[in-house]
């Protein structure tokens, strides 16, 4: 299935208030939600509703624990266990497939997809504290060995020839600055046949400068994000069989909103901390520009399945 760029998330005819608005208003004590409910058809859920709180270790970080609060136990970014497994389905992963996850977070998919295909399956992390405490989690659920999580430097790292047979990435590419060489390497790593299936940013061909420069400003760790067109063109160059390309923004941004919805309805009433309320503010504040940026449609989400094809050198040109 080859899919098309999208245009931005639909919005129905009503007057609506963006989500990236209404976040930043509700944080600071103003619920734009309620006091315009008739203008705003709220889609992301009932806020009157409790989500279930994660209990953290003492060990992990604010950042880390918070992280999770949104989006799941051991999950770093958008995407439940459910919808992990529905990303990877084209894979037709099997226990005699090796695979690896570059960008791995807190290895949430790393462990649920090893766990649900019966799989040893190991992530990477470039994020050192985030890795640590990744593979602290495999470590708890028994998963040290089947599941590791291990940091690598993105810029060196070296992958040996032909020893995987399927690499899956989940928005973390963009934050690299050398994709071409990281590419080359992931190519390099997969065997014969072998696939590769990644999600990642992607920054819409008709972009406004000041929307994505917004963006980029905002994040933590400076993006190097690619159109949809280039991550086309160094797979094919590549000779990889694209089987999926995709936008899957409005899909992901569905959960997105949701996840937050639960995330604030949880908060109702609970006191915080000091640490606590200064973790969530960071993350207010990421994710108002990010699903800014996603609203003015100048920032996509795509998905790319491509595969290996067999007896050929891949990047004898490159």
């Amino acid at each position: 299935m080859v899919g098309s760029a999208k245009a931005a998330p639909q919005t129905p005819n009503k007057v609506r208030i963006p989500f990236w608005m209404r976040l930043k208003a509700w944080w600071e004590g103003y619920d734009l939600s309620i006091r315009e409910k008739q203008a705003i058809p709220f889609e992301t859920g009932d806020l009157s509703q409790d989500a279930v709180r994660y209990e953290s270790p003492e060990w992990l970080s604010k950042r880390l624990e918070i992280m999770q609060e949104i989006w799941g136990k051991g999950m770093a970014g958008p995407g439940d266990a459910a919808y992990i497994l529905k990303l990877v389905k084209p894979l037709a992963l099997d226990p005699a497939y090796t695979v690896i996850e570059v960008g791995a977070g807190l290895g949430g998919a790393t462990r649920v997809i090893s766990e649900h295909f019966d799989i040893w399956m190991t992530g990477l992390e470039a994020d050192r504290e985030v890795a640590d405490a990744g593979m602290e989690l495999s470590t708890m659920a028994g998963m040290a060995k089947k599941a590791p999580v291990h940091y690598f430097d993105v810029d060196r790292y070296e992958f040996r020839e032909s020893s995987i047979d399927c690499v899956f990435s989940k928005e973390a590419l963009y934050l690299v600055e050398d994709k071409k060489r990281l590419l080359a390497e992931i190519i390099n790593m997969i065997k014969p046949r072998g696939q590769i299936l990644f999600t990642d940013y992607v920054v819409a061909e008709d972009a406004a400068k000041k929307d994505v420069q917004a963006w980029v400003s905002g994040e933590p760790v400076t993006p190097h994000p690619w159109t949809q067109r280039q991550y086309e063109q160094t797979l094919t160059e590549a000779r990889l069989d694209i089987r999926i390309k995709e936008d899957i923004t409005d899909e992901v941004y569905r959960i997105i909103t949701s996840a937050w919805a639960d995330f604030l309805a949880s908060l109702r009433g609970r006191e915080l901390d000091r640490s606590t309320s200064d973790a969530i503010n960071e993350a207010v504040d990421l994710w108002t520009r990010r699903t800014k940026a996603i609203e003015s449609g100048a920032l996509r989400l795509c998905r790319f399945h491509a595969l290996k094809k067999e007896g050929e050198k891949m990047l004898s040109d490159w």
